[in-house]
């Protein structure tokens, strides 16, 4: 199989270059209009590069093609088949990311090849998709970046179909921060090249009516940078053991084998796994959703486990530092700030059940960590209202969060008091500042 030349400028029927191709997922025009008078007019199109909410979206719905098609070849039914054969366009695309071809045109090779042929056979044999990844990320090849977002999503893929392994998390991290680091590094350069076509922001330059929306523009894409490096450097946990691998057939096969002994032991075991494999899960925005569908799973083996709780409010914490981060970045508007409040409110809830399984008698770490984690979140979220945001909270429900995170706080004390001691004076502090003790 010959290797694949890498995508390259192109233009479209229009003549536009597509500065883009491929590297976000989507064609994205970047273009200057002939010079007429000696004036080059400067236009950049409202979904250019750099809109990294809508780019997740749009991974999400590239993984989901993939999906489909690997689970059309997997099947070959009749109409399937039928349907390729007629479509040519689409019976490469199907074949290249069903089987893995794509990658292993990228550094062909014995071991990838073996690899491949497994995946001709069984597109669904994620282990040997994971394989094909790791081959060709360990080739020490410097690749563009539209081809690091190739890896990304083919090793994200792996894990939406239950294979949430040490091996795939691992590969999905380093791809995740390998194609980051690369698309910041695109955008800066593009940035830079209409920075000097605009000019200086003074409102002095022969087209300064449109310069204020381009700066605008840029200054949106710029902070974008801050939000991807949100997730190139995350706080990780030690990483799991060799051992640990959580498939949905696993949980499927706990939930309906009765006859299992030393329930109550095996039951143990799997939280544990989970919660490990959870906690890498929320720095991986892809898999966030993927998460809540094992958590939910998790609920039908134990619906009274703190623990799950807390792995909820864990990933929903990332959503809400990922939304925040925005807004510290330079990418301030109401819409933001309404997805602020909306997921400060999901995470709120969570932490809030999470406390509720306590009740009265913490007995295990998990249980303070959930309580002084509650009470942390209040004390932040109160902190970016007031310095950040620049938004009133309401009395009542500060009198009720704040009561509520100081009880927690009490309650982690006996145990906890060296954690719990210093978040217990910035409560009360927070308390003054709102006015409602003196």
């Amino acid at each position: 199989m010959a290797q694949a030349p890498l995508p390259e400028k192109q233009k479209d029927g229009k003549g536009k270059t597509i500065i883009n191709a491929h590297i976000f997922g989507k064609y994205r025009y970047l273009d200057d209009t002939d010079a007429e008078d000696g004036i080059t007019h400067v236009k950049v199109d409202p979904s250019n590069f750099g809109n990294i909410p809508g780019t997740i979206d749009h991974w999400k719905n590239d993984i989901e093609r993939r999906r489909k098609n690997i689970l059309a070849l997997e099947e070959k039914t009749f109409i399937n088949t039928i349907t390729y054969i007629f479509q040519k366009k689409k019976q490469n695309m199907l074949m290249d990311e069903a089987t893995g071809e794509e990658l292993y045109q990228l550094h062909p090779s014995k071991a990838a090849k073996e690899a491949l042929r497994k995946l001709e056979m069984k597109p669904t044999d994620m282990m040997s998709r994971l394989e094909l990844v790791s081959i060709v990320g360990k080739s020490g090849r410097d690749f563009p970046v539209e081809v690091v977002r190739t890896l990304y999503l083919q090793a994200t893929v792996a894990a939406t179909f239950g294979e949430l392994s040490n091996v795939g998390l691992n590969l999905i991290l380093w791809a995740q921060e390998m194609y980051f680091s690369k698309l910041i590094n695109k955008c800066r350069e593009e940035v830079s090249l209409l920075e000097k076509k605009l000019g200086p922001r003074d409102g002095k330059n022969i087209y300064a009516s449109h310069s204020t929306v381009l700066y605008k523009r840029l200054d949106g894409i710029k902070a974008n940078w801050g939000t991807m490096l949100h997730y190139i450097q995350p706080s990780l946990p030690d990483p799991p053991s060799r051992e640990i691998s959580l498939t949905v057939k696993e949980l499927t096969d706990f939930l309906v084998d009765k006859k299992r002994s030393d329930k109550d032991k095996e039951k143990e075991h799997l939280i544990i796994k989970a919660t490990k494999v959870l906690l890498l899960i929320r720095n991986l925005p892809l898999l966030h959703d993927e998460g809540m569908k094992y958590i939910k799973v998790l609920k039908r083996i134990d619906a009274h486990e703190p623990l799950l709780y807390l792995l909820q409010a864990k990933i929903n914490m990332s959503k809400f530092l990922f939304v925040v981060g925005r807004y510290r970045e330079g990418s301030r508007n109401s819409e933001l700030v309404a997805q602020i409040k909306d997921q400060f409110k999901n995470t709120y809830h969570q932490y809030g059940l999470a406390v509720r399984k306590i009740g009265n008698a913490p007995a295990v770490p998990a249980d303070f960590t959930i309580l002084i984690e509650y009470a942390n979140l209040v004390h932040y979220f109160y902190r970016i209202a007031v310095n950040l945001i620049g938004i009133k909270l309401p009395t009542e429900w500060l009198e009720t969060a704040f009561k509520k995170a100081k009880d927690a706080l009490l309650l982690a004390q006996t145990e906890q008091s060296g954690k719990s001691e210093p978040l217990i004076k910035e409560i009360l502090r927070d308390m003054n500042h709102a006015g409602l003790i003196s």
